[in-house]
């Protein structure tokens, strides 16, 4: 019996992307906030991740000269004809002092972020978090001094502060006739809730796993149109790799965590599902902020069955008998 070994690979940080930021002036004395940049996420079958243009709203923690000045208000944008409309907006007024300095904290989303904030000061916030895999987090800091006139809105540049991961399978077996498709990929065991200090340094803390099942779907044709890869049911080719449908969010670990991941191989021939192989393996790895993984797995002939490597399938000739002798028969 050879299991599958599956290979946990950073694949891209979702930081570090260059950005073309064009800073907005308020007319008035009243603090404002320019249009969110978040760094862009890598990009797979079905991304959650938040982008510039699909993030409406944020809890901002403000300071002047460290008194409290925003403690987790809202600013959002709203959504007209599906578009987001251009402004972020706040409840209430507060205004630039001149030669005072501020400092700026930001958390997204608001809505159904999955977090309650324990503390928050001028240089950092922290968090109790609780994951459920679809949702992103998002950090963001800023800092300016109060201007006489022409303050400019406040840049927020988000980051991303959870983990990111995905599945690839590489159809390694050779068999004539015969294709493999891999289903229901699943991590069953993720961390679930966590604290967290939101600062440049982001450090996670208290993880805890409990009964989340994190869910990846089916593994799809890279090369298939987005509706083909949300719907259609693939054949694996031999040596083409195949991604997982969705991607999945995990809480950082600053040591390795050991993983419990679960999919179902159908071996097909003819067409035909004949057999389908249940296989629980284990991918341990510690998964850092802002990082984007790829669990990798090569199916072929000597893992596909998780309790039996496969023999191919061999012919042989036994000895011939030799030819009998009849007795002559006369012809009439």
């Amino acid at each position: 019996m050879k299991k599958i070994i599956l290979a946990a690979l950073a694949i891209a940080a979702l930081a570090a992307c260059n950005k073309t930021e064009v800073v907005g002036v308020t007319e008035s004395n009243a603090i404002a906030f320019d249009n969110a940049f978040v760094d862009n996420a890598t990009k797979s079958v079905n991304d959650p991740s938040f982008t510039t243009s699909n993030l409406t709203d944020f809890a901002v923690y403000g300071f002047v000269e460290g008194a409290v000045l925003f403690d987790g208000t809202q600013v959002s944008k709203g959504i007209t004809n599906n578009d987001l409309d251009s402004d972020w907006k706040y409840e209430g007024t507060r205004y630039w002092i001149a030669g005072a300095q501020y400092n700026f904290n930001a958390v997204a989303p608001m809505t159904n972020g999955g977090w309650t904030k324990t503390a928050a000061d001028a240089a950092s916030t922290t968090l109790s978090f609780t994951n459920n895999g679809t949702t992103d987090l998002l950090y963001a800091t800023a800092a300016q001094q109060g201007q006489v006139s022409g303050n400019a809105q406040v840049a927020f540049s988000f980051r991303h502060v959870l983990s990111k991961v995905k599945f690839s399978f590489e159809n390694a077996y050779n068999a004539t006739n015969a294709t493999i498709k891999v289903k229901d990929i699943t991590i069953a065991n993720p961390h679930k809730t966590a604290d967290v200090v939101l600062t440049d340094g982001t450090v996670w803390s208290n993880q805890t796993a409990t009964d989340l099942v994190l869910e990846f779907g089916m593994a799809t044709d890279d090369e298939a149109t987005t509706d083909v890869k949300e719907n259609a049911e693939v054949d694996y080719a031999f040596g083409k790799v195949y991604e997982s449908q969705n991607e999945r969010f995990l809480i950082p670990s600053a040591t390795d965590y050991e993983y419990e991941v679960t999919f179902n191989v159908e071996l097909l021939v003819g067409g035909s599902v004949v057999r389908t192989y249940a296989h629980t393996v284990k991918a341990e790895f510690a998964p850092a902020p802002g990082n984007s993984y790829d669990i990798k797995a090569v199916i072929n002939a000597e893992n596909i069955d998780p309790e039996n490597e496969q023999e191919p399938i061999e012919f042989t000739v036994n000895t011939l008998p030799d030819w009998g002798t009849a007795n002559n028969v006369d012809a009439e």
